[in-house]
This record gives structure tokens, sequence and C-alpha cells, in this order.
């Protein structure tokens, strides 16, 4: 059933499992000698595709009904592969991977679909590189990779300058098959999941905050111990729904299991920055990571905002649905420092700000920064979508159906498989 601006979003709602945790927990329990137990993995096409890399390089991975069991095997004991890997539109799953693989003594091939082979590498690579392993990329960035990786890799020291919690990761994977203390310095925090399931998995890390930086230090004198796992809802795909509730006043909403880590939730901080109507009505922490009910029930419009450079990495993902909210919301909205939205699986920010026009709404860029002219009218909307097969571009302005007036036309919606398969299911569910 297609949204209208007569729609209300109401219901109780589980997102589905967070991608970039079900990501990272196919990895790690990958490395940890013996059975692991991993509930709710989000079955993207991106999840699929690193969990075939996996099995790939000797991992042994069976799904029962709803779980999936991984048996794992050492840090240094992948096989090499014995075709190219294809990692699809995951930047996630290849970053990682290269992390993982660049510490053992194989070879591979890593590829993708013709947005990932448009995505710069180098800003991962130029990190490996110094720890032994080779690489080979087209104009030394891009992939498809050709990577020789090494059995003697070099511990040293990382500054992590770019706010990339993959090229965080990558490292830390990397780490797995290294010899002596690893350090790493992020200058602007990014998610911590890696952090978070290699303490509940017993390895050798300490995690230092202070004013200026994040200070990590890895040692691999401890194995990694198998898991339980059940994988959190994931809140940047929760993030259209809520975003949709806080935009129509008369919504009501309960989101059940969320994740709630901090360096996810950024959004939810803007939109009640906003007069999102947002309140959590339950928290528990598992495997250190907080998870959390919350209820929406929106009660007035919404108000425009400034978004800060240094607010923006930890909601970057969230940016196409929030200039949803933002058009619907009264004043001008600026969002700043958005440059890393122009290497994301496309350029998000050129997309979004072409779509807002399309659909009605003023808008501009300058110097990296959206400017978004917002109102409670709503929009003329009947424009053709250009979204390159960019999953978060296609749902947002999927969203934006509910604050337009004749319904916009979306060709091609395959690509939300990457990420949240049941997308259109939900939505009728919820909105109506």
């Amino acid at each position: 059933m297609p949204l209208s601006h007569l729609s209300k979003i109401k219901g109780t709602y589980y997102p589905p499992g967070d991608k970039s945790i079900s990501h990272r927990i196919l990895i790690l329990a990958g490395q940890a000698v013996g059975k692991s137990k991993i509930s709710n993995l989000l079955e993207g096409e991106d999840v699929i595709n690193t969990l075939n890399a996996m099995k790939l390089f000797g991992v042994q991975i069976i799904k029962k009904e709803k779980d999936h069991f991984v048996f794992g095997i050492p840090p240094g004991g992948l096989i090499q592969p014995n075709k190219t890997i294809n990692f699809g539109n995951s930047g996630t799953g290849i970053r990682l991977i290269l992390g993982l693989i660049s510490s053992n003594n194989i070879k591979a091939y890593l590829t993708g679909d013709k947005s990932l082979c448009k995505r710069p590498m180098k800003r991962v690579t130029e990190h490996l590189s110094r720890i032994g392993a080779k690489f080979e990329m087209k104009k030394d960035t891009f992939p498809p990779i050709k990577l020789k990786g090494t059995g003697k890799a070099v511990p040293l020291s990382f500054n992590i300058l770019i706010p990339s919690a993959q090229i965080k990761s990558a490292i830390m994977l990397s780490a797995l098959n290294t010899n002596g203390v690893i350090k790493i310095k992020e200058f602007k925090s990014t998610r911590d999941h890696t952090e978070n399931m290699l303490k509940s998995m017993g390895y050798n890390i300490k995690v230092k905050e202070v004013s200026k930086y994040r200070f990590i230090e890895m040692k691999n004198n401890k194995e990694l111990n198998t898991i339980r796992y059940t994988v959190p809802g994931d809140p940047s795909s929760a993030a259209f729904f809520i975003t949709a509730a806080c935009m129509k006043p008369g919504s009501k909403l309960i989101v059940k299991n969320i994740l709630f880590n901090k360096t996810r939730i950024g959004f939810i901080k803007t939109l009640k920055s906003m007069g999102g109507n947002i309140k959590i009505i339950r928290k528990k922490r598992v495997h250190n990571e907080l998870i959390a009910d919350l209820k929406i029930q929106q009660n007035k419009i919404l108000n425009s905002i400034t978004l800060m450079p240094d607010e923006v990495p930890l909601q970057i993902d969230e940016i196409p649905i929030l200039s949803i909210a933002a058009s619907f919301a009264d004043g001008l909205t600026i969002f700043k420092g958005l440059r890393e939205l122009t290497v994301k699986e496309s350029n998000r920010l050129l997309l979004i700000n072409e779509n807002l026009k399309r659909i009605g709404v003023n808008s501009k860029i300058k110097n990296y920064d959206l400017y978004i002219y917002g109102n409670q009218e709503l929009k003329k909307g009947g424009a053709i979508i250009k979204h390159e097969y960019d999953h978060r571009i296609l749902m947002s302005f999927y969203i934006a159906n509910i604050i337009c007036k004749k319904n916009n036309i979306i060709n091609n919606k395959s690509c939300v498989k990457t990420s949240y398969p049941t997308f259109f299911k939900h939505t009728s569910e919820f909105i109506n």
C-alpha cells in the first residue's frame, strides 16, 4: 500500500538486526575456536556477503531455523580462498575483511558492484600496508583489490585522523594475528562495537577515553572465547520509522530491543532537539551494548536546528532521513561538514540536495554544508527519485511520501535488500 500525507505511524516495531554488529560478530566468532551461536543476524545482502567470505577462509557456518552457528578457527588459521570474494555493495564488509586477512599469509582478490568499486579503500590500506600487507588497486585506491597478506605483521601504533569505525576495526582485526602490542588513537569517537565484542569474548583489550582522543591497546596473548550473541535492533534502520513518527503529530510508535549505543544514537539526540517526543521506557546492557525500548508519541510540529561538524560522525548514516525531517520542520536547518557523505554508497550529499529540490523543497549545498529551508506545507511530490541504487537514499525518499501531496516515483527498489530486506513489509505494517 503506498504511503500518503494522511499516513500516521503506529504500532509496536521490532527493528531488524543491526548491520554493523552482524558483520563484526560473524568475523570475530569465526576467529574463536569452537562453536558460537548468533541469533537475529541481519540477513541482508551485505551481511550475507561477509558470511560467504568467512566460509571461503575455512570457517563453517550453519543456519538452523533462525539461528546461525559459527565454528571458528584460530587467528592465523585462515585458508587460501579458492575464488574471487565479491562484497556486492558492502563497504563495511570489504574494509573489515581487508583488515582480517592482511595479517594472514594468504592471497585474495576482492571486488564488489559498480558502486563499491568507486569507493575509496586507501584510507584503510595505507594503515594495513605498514604492517607488511601488499595491495594492488585500481588507481591505487579503488576495488578490485589484489591483496597479499603477511604472516609476520609488525605491531605498530596508529593514529586515525578520518573518523571511521571501518578504518579502526580493520586495524583491530589485523591485530588478532599480530604478535606484540598494537596501539590505536582515534581523534573523534566512532562506533565501538568491535571493542565491545572483543571485551565480551575475553580478549586482551584496553580502551581509554580522554578529552582529545580515544585510546585502544590490544595484545594477542589471550584467545577469543566463543559466544552466544543476540544481535540487537539496528538504530540506522529504525531511524526511518522513528523519524517518520516524529514528523507526523498524532503518531504513536513503540520500538523494541533497539541498540542504544551512544555512538549510534546521535540522530535521536538531533530529533529530540527538533522537538521529537522520544522517551526511553526500558534499558538493559548485554555483551557491553546498551539495548532499549522507546516510545514516540508526537504531539507537535518539529523545529529547525543547526548540526555542527563534530556531531555528524555519530549520525552519518541517518543524514538522508534527517534531511526529510528538516524539510518538514519550521525554519532553516543546516547540516555542517558533510564531506564524508560524498564517499558513501553514492554521493549522498548531492543526491539528497537534488531529490529535495525534485519533491519541492528549497535546499542548497555550500562547502559541504547542506541548507534546508523547511516548513509545514505539504511538498508537491510526484517526482522521479534519483537514488543510484543507494538504499538509504531510496528509503528516505520513500518515507518522504508522508509529507508530499503526490507519491514520488521510485524505480527499481531492489537495493533495500543490501541492508533492510523487510523495509517495505514494515512500512505497510506501521505506516497507514
